[in-house]
């Protein structure tokens, strides 16, 4: 019964989640003018490397942003670089927080559209080949390109060729960036923000940058702390992506979260670690002043298991 339930689930999911990729072809089509080897995102090929020891702060949209917004402005251009993905924009700038840089994969005209709408001739945008060529016409600021290649194989070459190799990525923006920042800006420290993957009412920090999409399945599942919480067949399919991942590059490159969703389940086997968003800015602030690095520091950086088990209980605020 559960094992057809969850198939049911998968191809609701992508009958009516995955975008048709003939809108990525097209996008991708009318772009290819665009993209060249002087703005795509390779040029910030370790960036991130020393001496340019840098934190990339991970921004979504999920309830919780609620509650940290204010804690970002405590990130110091000295040791942070914060992302935000293209949903949580306005959310930020309404809360005084100018992003480094805001990440949009989606094909999408509409929605990615409307998320974009904001002053941004200062603000500077990783954009997929795949994005609406009407949201990169109306974008002021400085843009980069990421050469996504999920769309027919004629193309896939033709992106190449201007931007460089593609990455592997996790069906979403916010994993994306995860694999841009490690891969490609070469950071040590990923600090995921409002990335819980489950919700109690809604899953986005503010209703109006909502989909509406009839085709969500939920079900029940416990976040790290035991609270029952609602997730999807997507949001758990990025979620498992982001553990992973996370096995994968440790202990080189360690993941933080600092959601308190389903990310970093509590087992012998995470290496997802969990920490309030303050704290962790402050660890890192703190190995910056002492000139060392936050990840090789165990004293500044508990294991996760560990760390996990000393976590208080902690709430996200419902839409």
């Amino acid at each position: 019964m559960l094992k057809e339930q969850w198939k049911s689930s998968i191809e609701a999911f992508n009958n009516g989640c995955i975008v048709p990729t003939g809108e990525w072809d097209v996008n991708t089509e009318a772009n290819l003018k665009r993209l060249n080897k002087n703005n795509s995102v390779w040029n910030f090929e370790g960036a991130f490397v020393n001496p340019n020891d840098k934190a990339a702060v991970i921004v979504g949209a999920s309830p919780c942003l609620k509650r940290d917004v204010d804690s970002l402005k405590k990130c110091t251009k000295r040791d942070f670089a914060i992302f935000c993905v293209n949903s949580s924009l306005k959310y930020l700038l309404d809360h005084g927080v100018k992003p480094d840089y805001v990440v949009a994969l989606d094909s999408d005209d509409h929605d990615i559209h409307e998320h974009l709408d904001v002053d941004s001739k200062n603000l500077t945008l990783i954009a997929s080949n795949t994005l609406s060529p009407r949201v990169l016409d109306d974008w002021k600021g400085k843009i980069w390109f990421f050469p996504y290649l999920g769309m027919k194989k004629e193309l896939r070459p033709k992106v190449t060729r201007k931007l460089g190799r593609s990455l592997p990525v996790g069906g979403n923006t916010l994993n994306t960036t995860v694999s841009i920042v490690v891969n490609i800006f070469g950071t040590r420290i990923v600090i995921l923000v409002a990335s819980e993957c489950c919700y109690d009412k809604h899953y986005y920090v503010d209703k109006k940058i909502a989909r509406n999409n009839n085709t969500v399945t939920e079900f029940y599942v416990n976040d790290v702390d035991g609270n029952r919480r609602v997730t999807t067949t997507a949001l758990f399919t990025y979620k498992t992506w982001i553990e992973e991942m996370a096995k994968h590059i440790h202990p080189h490159i360690k993941i933080i979260d600092t959601s308190f969703g389903i990310l970093g389940k509590r087992d012998e086997n995470s290496k997802i670690y969990i920490y309030k968003l303050s704290e962790i800015i402050g660890k890192v602030k703190e190995a910056a002043d002492k000139k060392r690095s936050v990840n090789a520091d165990p004293v500044l950086l508990n294991a996760a298991l560990r760390e996990q088990g000393q976590r208080q209980q902690v709430s996200s605020p419902a839409c």
